[in-house]
């Protein structure tokens, strides 16, 4: 486990680039006086050295990106202050091992390499006291009497692991846990834009353990998350939940995959089903009726060739959308869920 779980916030003012066998992009910050350092990994230690990356422009979520605005300038410590603000790329929803790709640190031509899209946005920033970073990870520091290594103020302050701290099976295993993932967000004050970089080590495992973040299983790793995790997309408040499906069901005669979704009704009146449906990531619909009773489960066999929604084993979204039309939930898987014929995922 990390042991100084936290968040800095602040405004770049330099940025330098190491040229050891480990290196990585630092990039100075500024908050309330104080200077402090971000060390962003873009190699791995462990072969294969390239990272996965995931640079999501744009990017949207409402409840985090509105908590880190109301955040002050420096460090928060998350785990003792604000669990919520807690980053876990297994479960929290935010990224999936599919929606990353491989990049070397620094790789001749445009756009290929983690340099070519991380120093842009450190150089704006620095251009502009309007765009704020913030870097989640382990913090070190003060190291009094010892100025910093690369632009030597003192005392020393700075962030590191800043990527998916869990998964790890070798030497860096003692630091495994759930959430506590690192990510580095930056808003653009003016245009109210969010961009947000997620990376890890292609020897990290996507299934784990949820309350150790070891492994699951030494021979999966970069397969895809544990279990499948609610979707950060607007929602509409609802008594009804998706709480698991059956994705990869065992062929039936013919060849039929009996895919299933199951419904909870979590709230302490009846629900009419009316006019509800169930939706997959293409946009293809089921139409639901009944009523369920407070606290009633019900699994619904989707009906594919009617063009009802297919559950795609590559990974995908299940929609839950209100008579209204509505989104009322809305789930995702990854291609682990689908490993294990005729296991059902759980939401």
């Amino acid at each position: 486990m990390l042991k100084n779980y936290k968040v800095l916030k602040g405004t770049a003012s330099a940025l330098a680039l190491d040229d050891d066998n480990d290196p990585h992009i630092e990039i100075r910050i500024e908050a309330n006086g104080v200077s402090y350092r971000i060390a962003l990994n873009v190699r791995s230690k462990e072969s294969p050295h390239d990272l996965l990356y995931a640079n999501i422009v744009d990017f949207k979520h409402g409840a985090l990106t509105e908590a880190l605005e109301a955040l002050p300038m420096g460090l928060t410590d998350i785990r003792k202050d604000h669990p919520e603000l807690a980053i876990d790329y297994v479960r929290g929803g935010l990224i999936e091992r599919e929606d990353m790709n491989v990049a070397p640190f620094q790789l001749s031509g445009p756009k290929n390499d983690l340099r070519d899209f991380i120093e842009p946005i450190v150089q704006e920033g620095i251009a502009d006291t309007d765009v704020h970073f913030y870097a989640f990870g382990e913090a070190w520091g003060p190291e009094n009497n010892k100025p910093d290594e690369y632009f030597h103020f003192e005392p020393g302050n700075g962030i590191h692991d800043i990527h998916m701290n869990q998964g790890d099976g070798g030497s860096f295993k003692a630091t495994n846990a759930p959430n506590q993932d690192g990510a580095l967000l930056v808003h653009f004050n003016n245009t109210d834009e969010w961009v947000a970089i997620f990376l890890c080590f292609q020897s990290q495992n996507w299934n784990t353990d949820a309350a150790t973040g070891h492994p699951v299983s030494e021979n999966r790793g970069g397969q895809g998350r544990g279990e499948g995790t609610r979707r950060p997309q607007p929602v509409v408040a609802s008594s009804l939940r998706i709480i698991a499906a059956l994705i990869n069901p065992v062929n039936g005669e013919g060849g039929v995959e009996a895919e299933t979704v199951t419904l909870i009704n979590r709230s302490d009146m009846s629900v009419s089903l009316d006019g509800w449906k169930l939706e997959d990531e293409n946009g293809r619909t089921q139409t639901l009726s009944g009523t369920l009773a407070a606290g009633e489960l019900r699994t619904i066999a989707l009906n594919a060739a009617a063009g009802g929604p297919q559950l795609a084993n590559r990974g995908g979204d299940i929609i839950l959308r209100n008579g209204d039309g509505a989104v009322a939930d809305r789930v995702g898987y990854g291609k682990s869920e689908t490993a294990n014929e005729g296991w059902t995922t759980i939401f």
